[in-house]
């Protein structure tokens, strides 16, 4: 699996897994957004904090599938 798509496979993975409730779900997408920008450091290239937000973006638009009103506040709140 590359390293380019590894947070968007497990924010799939968990999406797709029907054994969670949304809100297990909803949490496990948090953390693994959490864990990416807790690796982001001073030191970061550009083009990787690019790579975190659009990851986020993409954990924010699974979270609306599954909750509208808190993904779409995430991604307004991205937004702005």
């Amino acid at each position: 699996m590359s390293e380019e798509n590894t947070i968007r496979n497990l924010a799939d993975k968990i999406i797709s897994d029907y054994n969670l409730t949304v809100k297990e779900k909803t949490d496990n997408l948090l953390k693994l957004n959490t864990i990416q920008h807790s690796n982001l450091g001073i030191d970061s290239l550009k083009a990787e904090k690019a790579k975190v937000k659009s990851d986020s973006k993409y954990i924010f638009k699974q979270i609306q599938t599954i909750d509208n009103k808190l993904g779409t506040g995430f991604i307004k709140s991205m937004d702005a």
